[in-house]
């Protein structure tokens, strides 16, 4: 794509204003007839491997025609709704893999946008796909003031050559209220040129308020991927979701509004998407962080109504048990930045060594990556959490047991996952690398491929089932497994295989008992753990 000039386009948008306003007082003064305008975006939306969602906002009701093609201003394809709209929502499909096409957003009687280079995107790589995949991260980034569009230039002219191929916000996405006038200011204005460029994939924090009322909020902002049309399992939500792009999956969860209990809707997908997913790297975000010490404190369970206890003791031992590699998270107005752990799920003083996987820091120019043994999605060999607020101000931050950088800088996370290794740096508000760290799976095999498993776990039958219910696995190898059947609350009720168990296909019967007594009606989750691997399936106990 074709560069910005200045710091980030100052003159541009100088002139663009001066037009803007140009225009209007002539509107006004009768001088010329009034027309719709853009007054929001385009900005891109559940970019998947075939398909992709264009959202803008006009100043009037107007007709929605979007057209695209090979290069600005040759769009050989265009897809108008006829339906007089002001919010614009217009979903492509049919798309290649990992293809660069240009775009323009207008009406049946002509485009609104003009035929320039960075009305563009390029869709993501198919999944599974081993290209390396560049991720930018803004925390907290909703006040539009000098020093959030310093953070922004700064990783502008920082990966110029090399540019995002998506990113991520983590909350509190418009302050201070997350009201449509918050986030056209503090989100879609600051961020005009990147959101019409990269596929941005957000979450929510507690400054985005939900209000009544069509296209008042961040639900109605954004159109995310919650039918699974990016990858992943549906969740059937936009306040949560996953994604794939190549061999990466992504999980957004929502740490603000959406039920954090082990029998919740949230949890119980999560459950399901992370156990379905054959991606060799997961990457989890939402907006509290399960560890800080900056300006919200996850020792002290009144803060931030508990959220961050929440996700400490409910979601991360189902992240370890999983394999997830890292998390990203906002809220507090810092940077911090943890060792690879495993099981850390007590107050900070609760942390001991062996939580800690390995003994380093994770730099690459101090004590080396990182190292996971395996290359592919295994469980209980640690994460790294993350937690960078800090893209629009800065706070004072304490040291905390389980962090190796605590900072209070501004300043936005780039991550690069190249096959078997990523590598995530911290850029402050002039540019500078602030903190780095690695992680290498698989012994430093750089593009082995992923494992292939015959780890198998069949659908329960009968299913739903008013007694016994039968279930076939397939073990890939002889070695230690376990088959459990947890409750909705996610504890376990029955264990049917414990130990060492040959390869191969077997049949097992759960005879629908708790604790020598029949078992109540209800959801209940079989969970197959074998050769580093868990395959998960539902049951349901109908009366």
């Amino acid at each position: 794509m074709t560069p910005r000039l200045g710091a980030h386009g100052t003159r541009a948008r100088h002139i663009g204003r001066v037009l803007r306003l140009l225009a209007s007082w002539l509107i006004a003064a009768g001088a010329v007839p009034a027309a719709a305008q853009v007054t929001r975006g385009p900005y891109l939306q559940s970019v998947s491997s075939s398909s992709v969602t264009l959202c803008w906002r006009t100043s009037g009701a107007t007709p929605s025609t979007l057209a695209y093609g090979g290069a600005p201003g040759a769009y050989a394809f265009s897809i108008t709704d006829t339906a007089n709209v002001a919010n614009h929502e217009v979903t492509i499909g049919g798309l290649l893999p990992a293809h660069a096409y240009a775009y323009g957003v207008g009406t049946p009687t002509g485009l609104l946008t003009p035929a320039d280079a960075t009305y563009a995107f390029r869709t993501a790589p198919a999944p599974g796909a081993s290209v390396p995949v560049r991720v930018w991260v803004v925390g907290d980034s909703g006040h539009d003031n000098a020093q959030s569009e310093a953070v922004r230039d700064r990783f502008e002219a920082w990966s110029a050559a090399r540019p995002p191929d998506l990113w991520l916000m983590l909350g509190d996405n418009a302050y201070s209220a997350g009201t449509d006038t918050d986030y056209q200011s503090g989100c879609f204005g600051l961020y005009a040129l990147e959101m019409r460029r990269w596929p941005l994939f957000p979450t929510r924090g507690n400054h985005d308020v939900l209000y009544a009322g069509a296209w008042n909020d961040y639900l109605e902002f954004f159109a995310l991927p919650s039918a699974g049309q990016c990858g992943g399992v549906p969740s059937g939500s936009e306040s949560y979701y996953s994604f794939d792009w190549g061999r990466v999956h992504f999980i957004c969860l929502d740490s603000e509004g959406s039920d954090r209990t082990l029998g919740g809707p949230m949890i119980q997908w999560l459950r399901q998407d992370v156990a379905a997913t054959a991606a060799s790297w997961v990457i989890c975000y939402w907006h509290h962080p399960p560890y800080s010490h900056g300006s919200h404190n996850s020792d002290d369970p009144a803060d931030s109504e508990g959220k961050m206890t929440d996700m400490r003791t409910r979601v991360l031992p189902i992240l370890d048990s999983t394999g997830v590699d890292l998390v990203l998270c906002g809220h507090s107005h810092s940077y911090e930045r943890s060792f690879l752990l495993n099981g850390h799920y007590g107050l900070s003083s609760t942390l001991t060594a062996a939580m800690r996987v390995g003994p380093g820091d994770g730099r690459p120019g101090s004590d080396g990556p990182y190292l996971k043994p395996h290359a592919g999605k295994t469980p209980f060999e640690g994460a790294v959490y993350t937690v960078a607020g800090s893209s629009s101000e800065a706070k004072a931050v304490s040291p905390m047991p389980c962090m190796v950088a605590s900072l209070s800088v501004m300043g936005s996370m780039v991550v690069n996952i190249d096959g078997n290794r990523l590598d995530a740096r911290f850029l402050d508000l002039n540019g500078a690398v602030q903190d780095s760290f690695a992680i290498v799976k698989g012994n430093g095999l750089n593009g082995a491929p992923p494992r292939v498993s015959s780890l198998r776990l069949a659908p329960p039958r009968p299913n739903p089932a008013h007694g016994a219910v039968g279930m076939d696995l397939e073990l890939p190898a002889t070695g230690r497994a376990t088959l459990d059947v947890l409750d909705a609350a996610g504890r376990r009720v029955a264990r049917l295989i414990a130990g060492v168990e040959p390869a191969g296909p077997r049949h097992v019967e759960w005879r629908a008992v708790s604790g020598g007594r029949p078992a109540a009606v209800g959801l209940y989750w079989a969970v197959l753990t074998a050769a580093g691997e868990t395959r998960v399936r539902r049951i349901v106990l109908a009366p």
